[in-house]
């Protein structure tokens, strides 16, 4: 049985056997908490609300209502927030104000609307006149109150003829009075568009204005029925072509009150918890003594004691976190190891150049040699090959940065054969050894031409090295299904079995004295794997000593549409 396993079945029994005394009365007292709080918060929030109501039919506006809204939530303790019907624009927010953190409310509104409401008379007849002299009407009120306030007066809005709302202000000076009493009428468009409105309730009976995602109601039978559906008609007109001006319908939230008693709760909750806890107690000592052996040894692995393992015991969770800890160790002390022994190759083979440098440079300063071209000769290769490792060593640590650019496009493999034998051919007609290329037409793949030449280039490069005179290394590219492989095969004296697994290693040679004849930089290998690595290929070798050696690099391949006129396959491409 499985750690978790264990843990699950014990914490499930007490949790079931604890829950079955407490779960109904936890319930009951949830209920009741929650009940007493919903009713409570919608009890604040019809008040407040009434009163933010209140505010905007006397003043005709939402100005200075934040201040109002600050006063109501100091007096109640609560967070308030108002916001337009939609919920898209934050009218006031007393977190915001307080300077507080704004945090999600509750998704419990109440709506607030402060705009009239037509009160159309019953004779019939003058639903027009009316209609248009009360949207008329209650604007010039709104900009007297707007006015007022403004003014840092306080308006006081008693209900008028039609339920119009008529403002008045004892204590504003006669000569404010007289000032936001003289607002200018609506313009012109504005009193036509009134006009357009309100006769489209009259051009078809029963049926109300275009008001946007609304449904027209159908045509009343009767005469009552049509007079009915034109009074609500009208006082929808009304409330749409106010609320240029009116203050906008509103939505309004209060955070709840944070002075519930949870103490009934909290005790029922307790008799599930103190079992909980007693079990887990029971299975602190079974637990912590590994994780506190695991912590030791992590700590100790981070001040660089890399030798650091934990025992493995048993199959569980808990030993498979002690493998898995014990398999990264090895990883890190490996890569350091590996780090090490790098420094440690890049030393040694920048050291015999220089020290080769440094003996000339001192033999021709005491004289004993002449600055002759053959010394001279001597020093450039010197310089040469120096110039060569670091330009493999900063060509290697841009491929596996990820910082390596590669300009990627369709390049024929065949071409590229071509191009690498044509820049290889005097090196290796200088040793004896001819190379040819064999490749099926039409190998194209998505790559950097100028860096897959690269490292077909270290491959080449590595195979004349190791051909005997008058051997010929081949390179030869077909495809295998959505592969296209490129063979770069030698002749030469093959590598042991027990060194083909190193031989992508940075500074490998199969030649342990690593001299200037049978080496290079010992990076080529790898280099070319990066490379390949990146394209989305592999690489891989297939060698028996005494025979040769074979690399192939496997690249994805990519399909090209023929050219018109092309009717059948160009023959396999083969020089030499």
């Amino acid at each position: 049985m499985t750690f978790r396993t264990r843990v699950f079945a014990l914490v499930a029994l007490v949790v079931l056997v604890a829950t079955g005394a407490s779960t109904y009365l936890t319930f009951i007292l949830a209920e009741n908490a929650v009940t007493a709080s919903a009713q409570a918060q919608q009890q604040v929030m019809r008040q407040i609300a009434e009163e933010i109501t209140q505010y905007g039919r006397n003043h005709g506006t939402w100005e200075g209502v934040a201040e109002v809204v600050a006063g109501i939530a100091h007096r109640t303790g609560r967070r308030i927030r108002l916001d337009t019907q939609d919920g898209t624009v934050g009218i006031v927010d007393t977190a915001v104000l307080e300077g507080g953190p704004v945090t999600p409310m509750t998704k419990l509104t109440i709506p607030i609307d402060a705009r009239a409401q037509l009160d159309l008379p019953a004779v019939p007849g003058k639903e027009r006149e009316t209609t248009l002299l009360a949207i008329e009407q209650y604007r010039k009120e709104i900009r007297f109150a707007a006015c007022l306030s403004r003014a840092g007066m306080q308006p006081q809005a008693v209900t008028g003829q039609y339920g119009l709302p008529i403002f008045t202000n004892l204590t504003a000076p006669a000569d404010m009075v007289d000032d936001c009493r003289a607002v200018a009428p609506s313009l012109a468009h504005s009193i036509d568009r009134d006009k357009e409105e309100v006769g489209r309730c009259f051009d078809t009976p029963g049926e109300g204005p275009a008001v946007p995602g609304s449904r027209p109601a159908a045509t009343p039978a009767t005469a009552p029925d049509r007079a009915q559906h034109l009074r609500t008609c009208l006082r929808e007109v009304f409330l749409t072509r106010i609320s240029i001006v009116g203050p906008e319908p509103l939505r309004l939230a209060v955070s709840s009150e944070d002075g519930i008693d949870t103490t009934p709760i909290i005790l029922a909750f307790s008799v599930v918890a103190v079992p909980i806890v007693l079990g887990s107690l029971l299975l602190s000592r079974h637990v912590l003594r590994p994780i506190q052996r695991l912590t030791v040894a992590t700590r100790r692995f981070g001040e660089g004691s890399l030798d650091q393992r934990v025992s493995v015991d048993g199959g569980d969770e808990l030993a498979q976190l002690a493998a898995t800890f014990n398999g990264m160790a090895d990883s890190v002390q490996r890569a350091e190891e590996q780090q090490r022994r790098m420094i440690a190759d890049i030393a040694h083979e920048l050291r015999t150049p220089l020290a080769n440098v440094r003996a000339y440079l001192e033999a021709l300063e005491d004289g004993l040699v002449s600055a002759d071209a053959t010394l001279f000769g001597s020093l450039h290769e010197e310089t040469m090959l120096q110039q060569r490792i670091i330009d493999d060593l900063q060509t290697l640590a841009l491929a596996e940065a990820g910082a390596l650019e590669y300009h990627r496009s369709a390049v024929d493999i065949g071409e590229l054969l071509d191009s690498c034998r044509s820049a290889h051919q005097p090196a290796a007609a200088a040793v004896a050894v001819d190379l040819a290329v064999t490749a099926e037409p039409a190998l194209l793949v998505h790559a950097d031409a100028g860096r897959l030449r690269q490292a077909v280039g270290n491959l080449v490069t590595n195979a004349v090295r190791h051909s005997p005179a008058g051997a010929t290394v081949t390179l030869s590219a077909l495809r295998l299904g959505h592969t296209v492989q490129i063979r770069v095969t030698d002749r030469g004296c093959g590598i042991p079995a027990e060194d083909q697994a190193r031989v992508f290693h940075r500074f490998w040679r199969a030649d342990r004295a690593r001299t200037r004849a049978t080496g290079g930089s010992g990076l080529g290998l790898t280099i070319a794997r990066q490379i390949t690595a990146d394209h989305g290929g592999t690489i891989a070798l297939v060698s028996e000593p005494g025979q040769g050696t074979t690399f192939t690099v496997s690249l994805p391949a990519t399909s090209s549409p023929a050219r018109p006129g092309e009717g059948r396959a160009p023959s396999p491409r083969t020089s030499v």
